[in-house]
């Protein structure tokens, strides 16, 4: 505290602080507007196409695979990594 409040740190954080500021949207507000979908969507939507135009099973399972969400091990490893902190 004592060197947040020294005279060598006041009225820095005018010059310093401004240029840090995001300006514009930001990824979770584009992500939320829809105007665009994403590339995975858009990838699978192709592939699932394909599949039907060439009744491969394959492609359709790739285009499942493709669909599903590439974070959803990490996300459950970290909520199981938080209950068993939690214990």
């Amino acid at each position: 505290i004592e060197i947040i409040s020294s005279g060598a740190v006041a009225g820095n954080a005018e010059k310093h602080l401004p240029s840090l500021a995001q300006v514009g949207s930001s990824l979770a507000q584009l992500r939320a507007s829809g105007a665009t979908r994403a590339p995975q969507q858009r990838a699978s939507d192709f592939l699932k196409e394909r599949a039907r135009h060439l009744s491969s099973r394959v492609l359709s399972a790739l285009a499942v695979r493709v669909e599903s969400d590439p974070f959803e091990k990490v996300k459950k490893m970290i909520k199981d990594l938080l209950v068993r902190l939690m214990e």
